[in-house]
């Protein structure tokens, strides 16, 4: 449970805070928020935010309702309509809503990433807020750093970023796609789909070049291995599915995190295997100590 903030020893009663709140209402709440902080936030928590920065702006959002106008939600409140607990459950559910409602569309950095090094957040932002493909994720990291970036590497980087999103951050994510991308036409035809360009005010010809190469290193690797081996990670990596997804698409009720991560693992080693482009010996890594 989510417990950085605590009450006294000897909260006071729900009477003893609605008598208060009729008499002095500084006071009554004083004594609410003493006596169910841990509550609302084990309520906030059972709503489906872990995370302590959006735990604690549910529960700023909670608060400002309740103390709105004079603290009136709560003096309002009917004690023989129920619980303040129950009652407390539904204002919550509420709030936590809206705050999900608030974020669709926002780019916001998890701080589950946040805490990660500088590369891993840059992969999570080219892969996940920018949604390009794995070698351009590749290719602009090569330049961007100024040292060689291979598709294991990022691979292996885009695993780590994998392992600390959560669902609800998952959720966030898709709502974000969907607000950013226009529905594609009926009528588009079902040619093959050109080759994202970087985004860029100059496109970049020999950027282009090398993104193309790098696909095609990542297509070569994909092939070599088992036919559902690839379909898994084409689904994973190529459009961006969960686990449970992928099993539902591919009707493998058993796939389980080791065989994926297992999979992953076998496709780093095909492409760790093959000759990688050398660099400029006079490149410095942009990068640091990071990663």
């Amino acid at each position: 449970m989510l417990r950085w903030l605590r009450p006294t020893a000897s909260p006071a009663s729900d009477e003893q805070i609605t008598r208060l709140l009729a008499s002095d209402p500084e006071r009554g709440w004083a004594a609410f928020i003493d006596a169910y902080t841990p509550a609302l936030l084990a309520l906030i928590e059972r709503a489906g935010a872990v995370d302590r920065d959006e735990a604690m702006e549910v529960y700023t959002r909670v608060c400002a309702r309740l103390s709105d106008d004079g603290y009136a939600a709560l003096r309002r409140r009917d004690p023989a309509a129920g619980s303040l607990h129950g009652w407390l459950a539904v204002v919550v559910r509420g709030a936590a809503v809206d705050y999900v409602r608030s974020q669709i569309g926002r780019r916001r950095m998890f701080g589950s990433v946040a805490a990660l090094d500088r590369r891993h957040q840059r992969v999570f932002e080219l892969y996940y807020w920018d949604r390009r493909p794995l070698a351009e994720v590749t290719e602009v990291l090569r330049v961007e750093g100024r040292e060689d970036v291979t598709l294991d590497q990022v691979l292996e980087w885009l695993e780590v970023v994998d392992g600390v999103l959560t669902e609800r951050h998952r959720a966030e994510l898709l709502a974000l796609v969907a607000r950013t991308h226009a529905p594609v036409s009926l009528d588009d035809g079902d040619g093959p789909s050109p080759v994202p360009e970087p985004a860029s005010d100059a496109p970049d010809p020999e950027l282009a070049l090398r993104i193309r190469e790098t696909d095609a290193r990542l297509h070569a690797a994909l092939a070599a291995l088992p036919p559902e081996d690839a379909a898994i990670v084409s689904l994973k990596y190529g459009e961006g599915l969960t686990r449970p997804q992928i099993q539902r698409i591919l009707a493998l009720p058993d796939l389980s995190e080791h065989r994926v991560r297992t999979i992953v693992a076998s496709l780093r080693s095909q492409l760790a295997g093959e000759s990688r482009v050398p660099t400029d010996p006079q490149d410095r890594t942009a990068w640091g100590a990071n990663g």
